[in-house]
C-alpha cells in the first residue's frame, strides 16, 4: 500500500490527514517531546536521509516555512501532489498546482489556477478565470470574485473579499473581514471595507 508522509505536527497537518484515504507517516522536526498525533512519526532528518517512497504533503500553515520544506523536498525529487478535501469543488478545468491544499468545502471556479503550495482553506470561493499566486494562504471563508489575480506569497484573513477583476500583487496581507474593491500593489498590509492601506512591509 501506497504511504503518504506529511510534513508538520499542528492543526493544518491533522486536517490534511483527514482528507487521505491511507494513514499517514507525519514528519516532524523532532521526535523528542512530540505530542502524540493520530499515525505514525519520523524525525525530518530521517525522512531526507532515507526518502522513503510515496507521496508528501505540505501540513505547514506559515508561508515561509512552508517554503522551505517544499523547496527542500523539490530539491529531493519527492513527489508532491495536490490535496483536495472530499467535499470540496474543484472544476474539470480548473488546474490545481503541486503542494496546494484545497479545504473542505472550498469552490474552484471553471480556468481558475491555484499555484503551488497554496493553502485554499475551509469554504472559501475561488470563480472562474482566477489566478492564485505561488505560496499564498487563503483562510476561512474568504470569496474571490470571477477573474481576480493574485500574486505569490500573499495572505486573506478570514471571511475576507476580492471584487471580480482586481489584481492583487505578491506579498499582499489582507486582515480579516476586508473589501478589496480595488487593484493592490505589492508589499502591502489592507484593512477595511472597503479596503484601505494599513501600512507597508518591507
Amino acid at each position: 500500500m501506497a504511504k503518504a508522509y506529511i510534513f508538520g505536527a499542528g492543526g493544518h497537518a491533522r486536517v490534511i490527514a483527514s482528507f487521505l484515504d491511507v494513514a499517514p507517516v507525519f514528519v516532524v522536526q523532532s521526535l523528542e517531546g512530540q505530542a502524540a498525533l493520530p499515525g505514525s512519526m519520523m524525525s525530518e532528518d530521517d525522512y531526507f536521509r532515507e526518502l522513503p517512497l510515496g507521496d508528501a504533503y505540505l501540513g505547514i500553515g506559515a508561508n515561509a516555512a512552508r517554503d522551505l520544506c517544499a523547496s527542500r523536498l523539490r530539491a529531493a525529487k519527492v513527489n508532491m501532489p495536490p490535496c483536495i478535501a472530499p467535499t470540496a469543488f474543484v472544476a474539470r478545468d480548473a488546474e490545481i498546482e503541486s503542494g496546494a491544499v484545497i479545504g473542505a468545502g472550498a469552490v474552484i471556479g471553471s480556468r481558475a489556477l491555484i499555484g503551488r503550495d497554496t493553502i485554499v482553506n475551509t469554504l472559501s470561493s475561488v470563480d472562474h478565470d482566477c489566478i492564485l499566486g505561488a505560496l499564498s494562504q487563503v483562510t476561512v471563508g474568504v470569496t474571490f470574485g470571477g477573474g481576480v489575480r493574485v500574486g505569490a506569497n500573499c495572505f486573506f484573513g478570514m471571511k475576507s473579499g476580492v471584487f471580480p477583476n482586481r489584481i492583487i500583487g505578491d506579498n499582499v496581507q489582507v486582515m480579516a473581514g476586508s473589501l478589496i474593491s480595488t487593484d493592490v500593489e505589492p508589499n502591502v498590509m489592507m484593512g477595511g471595507n472597503p479596503a484601505q492601506l494599513v501600512k507597508r512591509i518591507a
